[in-house]
């Protein structure tokens, strides 16, 4: 399940709070005192007591088990009125192994007390697929630790007792098909460790001798978990929490992420539990990191508590702020350094919602994480932003500053001139969308959504990629034609040396000489025959590299 849509009525600070179109991760910010930690206690009261519901939820289905359930694609909840098909679907998240479909609460307080271990007992069945209570997941986060350490030993043990057990009953197997027909359950957290922790990897635990975890550093000498920083042992901890139970389908609420963070480390932290539950879960942040907002924010599902707003909703996205929000914006500024977290800017083509923008967001993700991106719009304003960008960086001390466009309307002799600019990069390919025509990760995103086998090959993508561009090669030379039209049909401006002292007959002349002389150059440049024979090298041009694979 995923919430759709968040509304609070009189809940102060907060007085009004809706917000909708929510996907992941949501970004709820605000400075301290604006009501972030009541907003997120409400949200997790609601589900721990659906009989009282303390918001506004539309609850979106993400499985046919919930959709089944609630006979509908969408649950309502009104804030202040029971709910009793939320109520008893919670109560049916209890049962079983993996945790599905339900809320989990990471509170800002997660200084854990050391681990007491417990005698290891081989169970049966299985401690992953016990009950737990309805409210464990929204109970504090401090008391969970021990608890699963002790869960993740118990869970080994009762793996060699698995492989001990196949043994017995396939006497002639080999001892991987043992293995294969119990993995290790320990793997998907040393994953987990070295995917936030680069450069350290987590030691294999023995459920004879529990003991605290512990890890190495290339070739060192095993090391205790309590070595680690106070920032690393909390996003490991925070991480290992979800693994446990296999968290799916579900809503997380994280306050604070930042906490005891480098912002490096905070936003591997929440790309690392995006990724968790093959990316089904539903992520809520609530949080004051300009760092987070910043990285966040062209996602479109960052939003600001607003106290300043007297009349309607409080709740701002941040992606939709613009010269008339002026006031919103200082304020944002002010409480949140929204608009000075970096020291690289990224100028871009595109707007708020463009492709070009999320896409470069997500590559900035991947490998930079100081950078923050501004979109300018058209090509026009990235193109005078260049002119002048030498002077903005030697006055804007400190702040780094880069430009990427789109090669659509530029000749080889302007790219190459743009790019005289080191800071400044023009695409391979055409448009940033080309990227995505790529049979590799269309198959890749075809797998995502299931598609059959068939229709996710890579071959056959690639197959009715060329047939595609076959069908469109004329649209493509015409594109193609309308922009050397655009780039080779403007006339010079004339130009005439030691105009004042020249006499006006002669002025005139040597424009109306020049102006003759454009004329013709593009009468020829467009005559019928040039245009035919521009054409004839297109079609040739694009129809081979249609053949070799270009």
């Amino acid at each position: 399940m995923k919430i759709r849509r968040l509304v609070v009525d009189q809940l102060p600070p907060i007085r009004q709070f809706d917000i909708s179109g929510l996907s992941s991760p949501v970004i709820v910010a605000g400075a301290n005192g604006s009501g972030k930690t009541r907003l997120k206690e409400a949200i997790a009261n609601t589900f721990r007591n659906p009989r009282s519901p303390q918001v506004s939820l539309t609850i979106g289905g993400t499985r046919t088990k919930e959709t089944d359930a609630w006979g509908s694609a969408a649950l309502e909840v009104v804030q202040g009125s029971e709910c009793p098909a939320l109520q008893e679907y919670m109560q049916s998240r209890t049962r079983g192994g993996a945790y599905v479909g339900t809320v989990i609460h990471i509170d800002s307080e997660r200084s854990v007390q050391p681990v007491k271990f417990e005698p290891i007992t081989v169970a049966t069945p299985d401690p992953y697929d016990s009950d737990i209570s309805l409210t464990y997941y929204l109970s504090p986060f401090a008391n969970r630790w021990p608890e699963l350490v002790n869960k993740i030993y118990q869970k080994a043990a009762n793996q060699d007792l698995k492989i001990a057990n196949f043994a017995r009953q396939n006497p002639t197997a080999i001892c991987k098909e043992g293995l294969d027909a119990n993995p290790d359950p320990f793997l998907p957290y040393q994953q987990v460790f070295s995917k936030l922790l680069p450069g350290k990897d987590l030691e294999p635990i023995d459920p004879k001798q529990p003991r605290e975890f512990h890890y190495r550093i290339e070739d060192s000498s095993a090391l205790p978990f309590r070595s680690l920083s106070s920032g690393e042992q909390e996003v490991v901890k925070v991480a290992f929490d979800l693994i446990w139970k296999r968290i799916r389908h579900s809503v997380i609420l994280l306050d604070e992420p930042e906490l005891h963070l480098h912002p490096t480390l905070a936003f591997r932290l929440v790309e690392t539990l995006k990724d968790l539950g093959e990316g089904s879960n539903q992520l809520f942040l609530f949080t004051h990191s300009p760092d987070l907002i910043s990285t966040y924010y062209a996602t479109g599902n960052v939003y600001f508590i607003d106290l300043r707003q007297e009349t309607g909703n409080q709740g701002r996205r941040l992606s939709d702020l613009h010269d008339a929000h002026c006031e919103t914006a200082r304020a944002v500024g002010a409480n949140l350094g929204l608009f000075a977290v970096g020291k690289k800017l990224v100028f871009i083509e595109g707007t708020e919602a463009s492709v070009d923008r999320l896409t470069y967001h997500k590559v900035l993700q991947q490998c930079s994480f100081d950078a923050y991106l501004l979109p300018l719009g058209s090509v026009k304003n990235v193109n005078a932003l260049r002119d002048v960008s030498e002077e903005l960086g030697k006055a804007i001390f400190g702040v780094d500053l880069f430009m990427i466009r789109d090669r659509d309307g530029l000749t080889s002799d302007q790219v190459a001139k743009l790019e005289g600019n080191p800071r400044f990069r023009v695409l391979p390919r055409r448009h940033v969308e080309n990227y995505f025509l790529d049979a590799e990760v269309l198959s890749k995103v075809a797998k995502q959504l299931y598609l059959p086998a068939a229709k996710a090959d890579a071959r056959a993508i690639e197959n009715e990629l060329l047939e595609c561009a076959q069908g469109c090669l004329n649209t493509a030379i015409l594109s193609e034609l309308k922009e050397f039209v655009q780039l080779s049909g403007a006339i010079e401006a004339p130009r005439v040396k030691n105009p004042s002292e020249t006499d006006i007959d002669a002025l005139v002349s040597s424009v109306g000489t020049q102006l003759t002389a454009a004329v013709d150059r593009l009468t020829r440049v467009f005559s019928e025959s040039e245009i035919r024979k521009f054409v004839d090298e297109k079609r040739i041009r694009l129809s081979a590299a249609l053949k070799n694979g270009s």
